[in-house]
């Protein structure tokens, strides 16, 4: 009887043990559980940060990302089958509400590469951007600082242009620009939003010289201030 007791309780601890490490690597957050299980479906970012979260897919998969702005958005992931922890980076140059991670399973096991399920991202704190702000010049009369493409150009009240500035990826590829405002640090500076948060400013030395007497001293890029190089 003993035997049988000690067998029966040993039965039931081990199918204990069984079913909480299930639980620990199951979220059942998924709407195709047989090949994709996440922590979360739905996630709450703010524009130029990121969140990680557990994930277990069942075959090596790829992800695809749906309408988006900033080439800093994107998955960190291992495209490899297994419970793992993914990375979802947003943009601090994003400005669309909803973007969506679809997962696609990518493993020659599965003949059906149509099987998605998706990780929706609500972006927060999305920072307005204009193609055209004023700004004060150093004679006191009121200017405009303007996009052309990634290159902004400082343009006086008789809209004659002035100086021009971009920004660098710091590998000789010029990086995303946008237009804030004006921000103060003891000097003005321009403050504007990348997709590179490291993007430093590029000036010739006359345009700086011009930015400098006009009371400009570089730039604040996703609030880091950087000062003409």
């Amino acid at each position: 009887m003993r035997k049988i007791l000690k067998g029966l309780l040993l039965f039931v601890l081990t199918a204990a043990i069984t079913i909480f490490t299930m639980n620990l690597n199951a979220f059942a957050m998924s709407d195709v559980p047989d090949y994709f299980d996440f922590q979360d479906t739905v996630l709450s970012i703010n524009a130029g940060e990121t969140k990680t979260m557990s994930m277990r897919a069942n075959y090596n998969y790829t992800y695809y990302l749906g309408p988006h702005t900033s080439a800093a958005t994107y998955l960190e992931c291992s495209y490899a089958s297994g419970t793992q922890n993914v990375t979802f980076h947003i943009g601090a140059d994003e400005t669309v509400k909803n973007v969506f991670f679809y997962f696609y399973v990518d493993d020659d096991r599965v003949q059906n590469k149509d099987i998605e399920d998706n990780v929706e991202v609500y972006v927060q704190n999305i920072q307005t951007t204009y193609e055209s702000i004023s700004v004060t010049l150093g004679d006191g009369k009121t200017g405009t600082v303007s996009k052309n493409g990634n290159t902004a150009i400082m343009y006086n009240q008789d809209n004659v242009a002035m100086a021009s500035f971009a920004l660098s990826n710091n590998n000789g590829h010029s990086a995303t620009n946008g237009l804030k405002g004006v921000v103060e640090n003891g000097a003005k500076y321009f403050d504007v939003v990348s997709a590179n948060p490291n993007a430093t400013p590029v000036v010739s030395e006359s345009d700086k010289g011009v930015f400098i007497a006009n009371g400009f001293a570089g730039v604040c890029v996703n609030g880091n201030y950087k000062n003409w190089p």
